[in-house]
């Protein structure tokens, strides 16, 4: 989700609870977390750290406490060093620091419910976890709404009335959300996605013992396209498992909502699928991995 939602929606709760004073802690909570967008290229220089990619270890519950404790001292030390010209008061220490970190879960728990997978758990586990629900036309009026409301705080000032109407249309907006991946859950079976360029359009992936099935559902129509990818061709599992550690293949399985594995001659190739063939198209990159037999192989 935007950086504009993220912030409006902490500011929104704060100035709705009576803890305006606290409205710039709860911002940088909020905007702290997209951090790795500015060091994230620092990622492709190894394929070990993949985690330092947008949407990777400041997205966990762990990183987004690290971050916030971090954010807040330095702001401390700045206040009181003179940097910043406005000094914190004593009294309101603890429930800064407190907001700074609520902004940044409220920021993984939004993210949550838009994106395809987020590492929340770690280092715990790798493991990705989202809902993406959300349609659409249904993020872009968010952001639409949330650049809006923006500008009128900064111009005619904030009310009650602004922010319960913000407030109103952001819930109806999750739970028209949340009713459509009912409806979705209800009329499939396996994982929905909605990362297609159609607004109607979702992708559900089912697995099998040896296969994965694919299908794009489109809501008035049904499953208009259903594909199947074998998992494994001319290799065996324990194969393909010696693999598993490769710092290329954890970071394709990372990246991948589904991973098959091909042998050719001396060659082991993993695929996913679902991102070659474009009907998810993010992220774009380590969709193929290839190996070399015994050897540690590079990305495509």
């Amino acid at each position: 989700m935007d950086i504009f939602t993220h912030a409006v929606a902490i500011l929104v709760i704060l100035f709705a609870t009576g803890n305006a004073v606290l409205i710039p802690f709860g911002v940088l909570g909020a905007a702290i977390i997209d951090i790795d967008m500015a060091y994230h290229f620092i990622a492709r220089r190894s394929p070990s750290l993949y985690l330092l990619n947008h949407g990777g270890f400041t997205h966990s519950i762990a990183g987004a406490t690290i971050l916030s404790i971090i954010a807040f001292f330095t702001t401390l030390v700045l206040s009181f060093t003179g940097v910043i010209s406005e000094k914190i008061p004593g009294g309101i220490l603890l429930p800064a620091l407190a907001s700074v970190l609520g902004g940044a879960l409220l920021h993984l728990f939004l993210d949550y419910l838009a994106s395809p997978g987020l590492p929340l758990l770690y280092p715990l586990t790798e493991k990705r976890f989202g809902l993406s629900m959300f349609l659409m036309p249904e993020y872009f009026l968010l952001t639409l709404m949330s650049i809006v409301f923006l500008v009128i705080i900064f111009l005619p000032g904030l009310t009650r009335g602004i922010a319960g109407t913000y407030a109103a249309i952001f819930l109806g907006i999750i739970l028209i959300s949340a009713g459509v991946k009912w409806y979705l859950q209800a009329k499939t079976h396996g994982k929905t996605y909605f990362l297609t360029h159609h607004p109607l359009r979702w992708i559900v992936i089912g697995e099998e013992n040896t296969s994965y099935s694919v299908k794009t559902y489109d809501i008035m129509r049904g499953v208009i396209q259903e594909l199947t990818f074998e998992k494994y061709r001319n290799i065996t599992p324990s194969e393909s498992s010696r693999y598993d550690m490769l710092p290329d293949l954890r970071r394709h399985r990372y990246f991948s909502y589904i991973t098959t594995v091909e042998k050719n001659g001396n060659e082991i190739i993993f695929h996913d699928p679902v991102r070659e063939n474009g009907l998810i198209p993010y992220p774009a990159l380590y969709a193929t991995v290839s190996v070399k037999t015994g050897e540690a192989g590079g990305q495509h």
